[in-house]
C-alpha cells in the first residue's frame, strides 16, 4: 500500500530542476509503467467545469459556468464587485480541485468526476477559501507564475497551492469527496497511498511531485485559461 515512499526516492534520484518536459518524461519512464506515465500527463485536463466570461449586447459582462457543454451553475452578471468575488471563488474551486485531482493521478488514482460529486466538492472549498487568507495568497501566487514565470515555476506554484490546501484544512475533504463513490477497500487503498505520498512530500522539497505537475503542465491548456479567467476578474473588479 505505502508505494510512495520508495517511489518518491526513485523518482527523486536524478532529478534537476532545468529538465525540459521530455526529459522528465523519460526519467519517469524508467521507474513507471507507461499507463502511470500517461495518467500523470493528463493530470490536469481532467475536467470539473468551465467558467466563461462572455460580453452581453449591452456591454456587460456576464460569467457562464458550464459542464461539458451544459449548464453547470447558474450564470451571473459581472455588474458588482460581490458578483466578481463570487465567481472568482467559484473560479479557484476549480483550480483547486484539479490541482488535487493531478495529485490523485500522480500517485496513479483515477477518482470519480461526476458531476454531482465535483458540485458538492467545489461548495465545499468555496466556503474555506472564502475565509482562508493563505489559499487566497498562494492562488496570487499561483496568477504571478503563469503570468510569466518558466515551467517549474509553475508547477512549483501548484506544489505549494496543494501544501495550503493541506493547512486550510481542506486537502482530505477535497479527496474523500473525490472518492465518495469508491468502495470501502479502493478507499483504504486510496488513503493508505495518499497518506504516505503527503507524508513523503512533506519531509523533503518535493521535487518528484513537482516534476509529475511539471509534465502534466505540458496538457494544461483548459487549466491556463482559469488561471486567465482570474486575471480578467481582478481587472474587471477594479472598474467597480
Amino acid at each position: 500500500l505505502f508505494r510512495s515512499q520508495p517511489e518518491k526516492y526513485k523518482l527523486s534520484a536524478g532529478l534537476r530542476l532545468d529538465m525540459t518536459p521530455q526529459e522528465i518524461e523519460t526519467h519517469l519512464q524508467k521507474h513507471l509503467s507507461t499507463d502511470r506515465v500517461n495518467l500523470i500527463k493528463s493530470g490536469l485536463t481532467i475536467p470539473t467545469y468551465q467558467v466563461r466570461l462572455n460580453k452581453t449586447a449591452d456591454g456587460r459582462t456576464r460569467a457562464d459556468v458550464t459542464r461539458d457543454g451544459n449548464e453547470f451553475m447558474s450564470s451571473q452578471m459581472l455588474v458588482s464587485a460581490v458578483a466578481i468575488a463570487n465567481v472568482s471563488w467559484i473560479q479557484i474551486a476549480s483550480i483547486i480541485v484539479e490541482a488535487v485531482l493531478l495529485v490523485l493521478s500522480a500517485v496513479g488514482i483515477k477518482a470519480d468526476v461526476s458531476s454531482s460529486v465535483i458540485e458538492k466538492t467545489a461548495q465545499e472549498v468555496v466556503q474555506t477559501v472564502e475565509s482562508s487568507s493563505a489559499l487566497q495568497k498562494a492562488v496570487k501566487a499561483l496568477q504571478e507564475a503563469f503570468a510569466g514565470g518558466s515551467n517549474w515555476e509553475k508547477a512549483k506554484a501548484i506544489f505549494n497551492l496543494i501544501k495550503d490546501t493541506k493547512s486550510a484544512g481542506i486537502l482530505w475533504k477535497i479527496i474523500k469527496g473525490l472518492c465518495s463513490n469508491m468502495s470501502w477497500w479502493d478507499w483504504t487503498k486510496t488513503a493508505a497511498t495518499v497518506t504516505a505520498m503527503i507524508i513523503a512530500v512533506l519531509a523533503t522539497d518535493g521535487v518528484a511531485l513537482i516534476a509529475k505537475i511539471a509534465l502534466a503542465l505540458q496538457s494544461a491548456y483548459e487549466f491556463g485559461k482559469k488561471i486567465n479567467n482570474l486575471r480578467d476578474l481582478d481587472a474587471l473588479a477594479k472598474t467597480m
